[in-house]
């Protein structure tokens, strides 16, 4: 596990109230970012786990969230955002970056 700095991701102030809202502790918890493969494409599952993946870069983010990141995604992320959307149809987390685009899976 390596470490690294928060500013090439970010956690917003509604992401960070989500999780909290969620039950969660920032400080004993991990975000993590691990780029998936599908038959339909790629993408990023976000996961809230008590550990981070094995082999994963580490970030200290706010409020004591550490976030960790496979290596695709710390070398494809840079500047990304988890952000919270409130919208009822669309209501859960997301990555705010151009490379985090929606892919169908079968």
């Amino acid at each position: 596990m390596e470490s690294s700095t928060a500013e090439r991701f970010r956690v917003t102030d509604r992401a960070l109230v989500a999780i909290r809202a969620a039950g969660l502790d920032p400080a004993g918890t991990f975000l993590v970012v691990q780029h998936v493969l599908g038959c339909g494409g790629s993408g990023y599952r976000i996961l809230f786990r008590d550990a981070p993946l094995d082999g994963s870069i580490v970030i200290d983010g706010p409020a004591g969230l550490r976030i960790s990141l496979c290596s695709y995604s710390h070398s494809r992320l840079d500047g990304a955002a988890l952000d919270y959307d409130l919208e009822k149809e669309t209501e859960g987390f997301w990555l705010d970056h151009p490379d985090a685009a929606f892919a169908a899976f079968c």
